[in-house]
């Protein structure tokens, strides 16, 4: 029995001295210009070849999908190798560089973030980090900071402990380096240090952000944060001094005092949480220092305090954000509500919020608005209170501005700019006319076609919102404003997510890009006049997947002479392609069923001009003819899809020359003896 137990301690022996491993044993958050310099340290324990190898990176807790090939790093042996993500930093900061080194911009950890080793076969051969935890606030954050492995602790095959490594204290390396001409990072950070064999040297690890240690004059102790204390190698216990004016506790809310001591257990003090704040009793000033943890024989580690007793003077802030504008239509004031919210603390008066001129305001929505409000404290509080506001009725067509005034003597006032538009009655002048989802990357061109109806003198009365996944309308949140300009009836202008892809597609680039009309197929859209909603697409409170209005990969076109629809979804005045009819094709010519380009027409361009007739169409050659029952001398306007004026002519003869346009679709506007007329011109 002696004999078998002695072969099984030699082999056992012989394997861990013979170990083939990949080991993470440090990283540094890079205090440089953009971070330049973040850098994974590992280490080859043995002969490894790394064909196949990845390090993969976690973030914010997402999980570890972000691969980082090590195949270029070939085969190593006891061997340091550096994944960063800028090999320059990394050089001039160490003195690293060579064919041990992979440049990747992966390597973007933010302090919270987790990485593991994994081999050509997926198996985790190490990790740092919780799988599937965000680190801020863990005892292995390390926000501007290094983390570095203990020596001698080998791979962990995926079960990670943060006592194996050892921690720089949080924004240690702030400002450091020679990117910002101070220190360089090598002084600080100890890669190329790791030892397979353990170190004996007793070793304290603190890490943690410690914040908002504060109060108010006479309100204290601060409320009270956290961070954490671990060590190992210990001969003794680890002392944890708060500096003057702070004090610690080993207990959330009771037993805090100038030092705490945290027992080791056969050398070893597991990660202890630690709370500390700033001390009752203080008159008003700001007050720093640090903690000091120490233990015989180890390092002293060091954390920053930084706390602030302010005066008790009267004092009130606004929060809720600017108000968004309050608008309503000539005659039907007052606009919609919004809100501000006020709260005060050590007041000697009332807080008065005041409204500027055709403004009002009211501490209950819909009722009791007046010119001013007060709001009475309690103890000299004012606990956080919803103030309403509107644009009063019975105002001219205008635009409307002024600051709100909050006041509580002897405080300093507030103010808040506040806007507001009367509006004229709406034209209906603008319709939707189509809806797009295309093929080409990323599902573009995405956005609608809009045609005017008759003359628009100020395009930037319009705008339209996105409703997507059937969330509702807001009613009055206009995403997108048209810029001012003019535009002509019959002609149309294109929405797009972006330029490219549509250009590519249609032939021709968009009147306006903007991320809201980023459709999916299912999403609706609301045309604005005046702040009042004048026409939709879709059924906003609905996603349109799977309904008979779907246009996934397709688009919808509306039914000529029908619209503006208002709020209501009229589905009967529109056509559809169905879903994936467009898939296949890169441009809109070579799509099994294309989008139906300038085919939306009204009445009115067909009858405002008694017996206008316009041929041929299609037209293959020079000249375009007109006529008319009143054959009365004609003008003519042609536009193309961008709504360009292309051609500004008289009639001669019933027939203008057209010949310096090249093959596509336009828009034909004929003025005889006042009236007009649109139609559409398709040149071949």
């Amino acid at each position: 029995m002696k004999k078998i137990y002695f072969l099984f301690s030699m082999l056992f022996a012989f394997t861990f001295a013979n170990a083939q491993e990949v080991i993470i044993t440090g990283y540094f958050d890079s205090p440089c210009p953009t971070q330049l310099g973040r850098t994974v340290e590992i280490y080859v324990d043995g002969t490894v070849d790394l064909t196949g190898w990845n390090l993969v990176r976690q973030s914010n807790g997402g999980g570890f999908i972000t691969n980082i090939d090590l195949t270029t790093l070939g085969s190593l042996t006891n061997s340091f190798a550096y994944i960063t993500n800028d090999v320059a930093t990394l050089s001039a900061e160490f003195g690293i560089s060579g064919a041990n080194v992979i440049l990747s911009a992966a390597i973007n950890d933010n302090g919270d973030d987790a990485f593991q080793i994994i081999d050509a076969t997926t198996a985790v051969i190490d990790r740092f980090g919780d799988a599937t935890v965000d680190g801020t606030g863990t005892a292995w954050e390390h926000v501007d900071t290094y983390y570095y492995r203990v020596a001698g602790v080998p791979a962990n095959g995926g079960a990670f402990n943060v006592v194996d490594f050892t921690f720089g204290a949080q924004n240690l390396l702030d400002n450091e380096g020679l990117c910002n001409t101070a220190t360089a990072l090598s002084t600080l950070v100890p890669f190329g240090t790791y030892s397979t064999t353990a170190s004996s040297t007793p070793t304290i690890s603190v890490s943690g952000t410690v914040n908002s240690l504060d109060y108010f004059e006479g309100n204290g102790p601060s409320a009270e944060d956290s961070f954490s204390v671990s060590g190992i190698n210990l001969t003794q216990n680890i002392t944890v001094a708060a500096p003057a004016n702070f004090e610690v506790s080993l207990t959330s809310g009771s037993g805090f005092a100038s030092s705490v001591m945290l027992t080791q257990t056969s050398g070893t003090v597991n990660p202890t949480t630690v709370y500390v704040r700033l001390m009752a009793g203080l008159s008003a000033n700001t007050y720093n220092g640090d903690i000091t943890a120490s233990s015989t024989g180890a390092t002293n580690q060091i954390l920053a305090l930084t706390g602030v007793v302010s005066p008790a003077a009267p004092q009130f802030t606004i929060t809720g954000g600017a108000p968004a504008a309050m608008n309503y239509t000539f005659g039907a004031g007052p606009s919609n509500e919004d809100s501000i919210f006020v709260e005060g603390l050590f007041l000697t008066s009332n807080i008065t919020i005041t409204a500027p001129t055709n403004f009002e305001v009211s501490l209950t929505s819909g009722s009791g608005f007046g010119p001013s409000v007060s709001i009475t404290p309690a103890s000299g509080t004012v606990a956080s209170t919803e103030v309403f506001i509107r644009l009063a009725s019975g105002l001219a067509i205008n635009s409307y501005s002024g600051d709100i005034t909050v006041s509580s003597s002897p405080a300093a006032n507030q103010l808040v700019a506040i806007t507001g538009n009367v509006f004229g009655a709406p034209t209906n002048s603008l319709v939707i006319i189509g809806a797009y989802d295309g093929p080409n990357t990323g599902g573009t061109p995405k956005g609608v076609e809009l045609y005017a109806l008759a003359d628009i003198a100020d395009l930037s009365l319009y705008g339209i919102s996105s409703v997507t996944n059937g969330a509702g309308s807001n009613g009055s949140t206009i995403e997108f404003t048209f810029p001012a300009g003019t535009l002509n009836a019959g002609q149309s202008i294109f929405v797009a997510s972006e330029a490219t892809e549509f250009t590519n597609f249609f032939g021709f680039a968009p009147n306006y890009t903007t991320g809201v009309v980023g459709i999916n197929g299912d999403d609706a859209i609301e045309l604005y006049e005046n702040g009042v909603i004048i026409d939709t697409f879709g059924d906003v409170n609905a996603d349109g997947t799977g309904t008979p209005w779907d246009y996934l990969d397709g688009w919808a076109y509306r039914v000529s002479n029908t619209g503006p629809d208002g709020t209501s979804f009229v589905i009967g005045n529109w056509t559809f392609s169905g879903i994936n009819q467009l898939e296949g094709a890169t441009t809109n010519a070579a799509c099994t069923v294309p989008y139906p380009l300038g085919t939306y027409l009204t009445t009115n361009s067909f009858n405002a001009i008694d017996g206008l007739t316009m041929y041929p169409n299609p037209l293959k050659g020079n000249t375009l003819y007109l006529t008319s029952t009143a054959n009365a001398e004609m003008s003519v306007q042609i536009f193309d899809l961008l709504g360009k004026e292309v051609i500004n002519s008289n009639v001669i003869n019933n027939s203008v020359n057209v010949s310096g346009l090249n093959a596509g679709v336009y828009i034909v506007k004929v003025t005889e003896e006042g009236k007009t007329a649109t139609r559409k011109l398709v040149i071949q």
